[in-house]
């Protein structure tokens, strides 16, 4: 990783968070209320929440009775989230790609809103799998969510402007050499911004084959936040579950 790289600048702005305010803790509770009801997962057991941004995820975890740990790459989100920060739950600045310091002491690991796919190297998505494999316990769980390739490009809005905080976001999207391009054009203040979003659109088979090549073994595979079954056409995401051998 660089400092060119565009998830380490426009994560770490202030304005990430002003464009998507309404992803709110509403949201948040409801995916993990259904994960939970789907999981069962008992009070006490030690999960992470991989590339946690400012925590909303793993405040819900935690309030369930897991002891959480949260990471993330971006600083500015980790002195955000260590805010919550209480007893059984603590975040830590760390890179996906990037072996964990605990390593086969998690029970799950969950990795929230398509918080992956943003490497330019099919390696550095191999290299992010086995990072989750690496820091679950024998029979763990792993948890992804991602988007529905299929469903995203049939239903692409390919320019909008959206309105957020007083600020007017220019927003297009193009899909370029299997990759989701969002470009982000705004003024503020009398200052022009201008970033960019780029997301692999990884194929549900390609990341069977990254899960299994790190040990993990296919449980099952939900396409929405209600965890309804996954239609390949209509599901907006991918949320899979995987177990470790």
């Amino acid at each position: 990783m660089t400092k060119a790289s565009w998830f380490s600048t426009w994560f770490d702005s202030p304005y990430y968070h002003v464009l998507y305010a309404s992803r709110d803790d509403r949201e948040a509770e409801h995916f993990i209320q259904a994960l939970q009801s789907h999981l069962k997962i008992p009070k006490g057991a030690f999960v992470l929440d991989a590339a946690c941004g400012k925590g909303r995820h793993a405040k819900m975890l935690q309030r369930l009775g897991m002891d959480v740990e949260g990471f993330d790459l971006s600083p500015t989100n980790i002195q955000e989230a260590s805010r919550l920060s209480t007893q059984g739950l603590h975040f830590f600045v760390h890179d996906i790609r990037e072996a964990l310091p605990k390593q086969g002491q998690y029970d799950v690991v969950f990795n929230f809103f398509t918080s992956f796919g943003y490497f330019d190297h099919p390696q550095d998505n191999a290299r992010a799998f086995q990072t989750f494999a690496g820091g679950l316990k024998a029979q763990g769980v792993l948890v992804m969510d991602f988007l529905n390739p299929t469903y995203i490009l049939a239903n692409l809005v390919q320019e909008e402007i959206v309105q957020r905080g007083g600020i007017d976001f220019h927003i297009k999207r193009w899909e370029d050499h299997g990759f989701l391009n969002k470009s982000i054009a705004f003024e503020d203040q009398g200052e022009s911004y201008a970033f960019q979003e780029k997301v692999e659109l990884i194929s549900k088979d390609d990341f069977l084959q990254y899960a299994d090549q790190a040990g993990l073994t296919f449980l099952n595979l939900a396409g929405d936040y209600s965890l309804a079954k996954f239609d390949a056409q209509t599901s907006p995401r991918m949320i899979f579950f995987w177990g470790k051998k």
